[in-house]
């Protein structure tokens, strides 16, 4: 017996898991947490509200890609020769969070988060440009 897995789809869940839950840990807590005021609180935090904008930037950007994942899903845009154009948006806005993290890591001086978040953006990189030319297979 083959296991035939669904590529797409396989992507889709990976990063609606990746940033619904990021997200939701974002939010829930109502407060920006100590750890992010202290790993930021001589760069961004010298600015008038740089900490309180760039943490909400990161939880709106997760959370908005998480809800067009999820609506990539509903409209079944994991079907084979099916145009993405959701999906093809949520990983678009992947590489820009992967890019704000990437620059906050290096900012921070946190440069193995900082390759990480490299490694991140160059996968999302590789995922939207297969997605965008039909060249992912069921």
């Amino acid at each position: 017996m083959v296991l035939k897995l669904n590529k797409t789809f396989l992507v889709q869940l990976f990063y609606l898991s990746l940033t619904g839950i990021t997200a939701i840990q974002k939010i829930l807590p109502l407060e920006i947490p100590s750890w992010f005021n202290e790993k930021f609180e001589k760069t961004i935090g010298m600015i008038p509200f740089g900490i309180e904008l760039s943490f909400f930037t990161i939880a709106f950007l997760e959370s908005l890609i998480a809800v067009l994942i999820l609506f990539s899903i509903i409209k079944m845009e994991f079907k084979f020769k099916r145009d993405k154009p959701i999906l093809k948006m949520a990983l678009e806005l992947s590489m820009i969070l992967f890019l704000i993290l990437f620059f906050g890591s290096f900012l921070a001086m946190d440069y193995e988060n900082g390759a990480l978040e490299f490694l991140y953006f160059a996968g999302t990189f590789y995922f939207h440009n297969t997605i965008e030319n039909n060249e992912i297979t069921q």
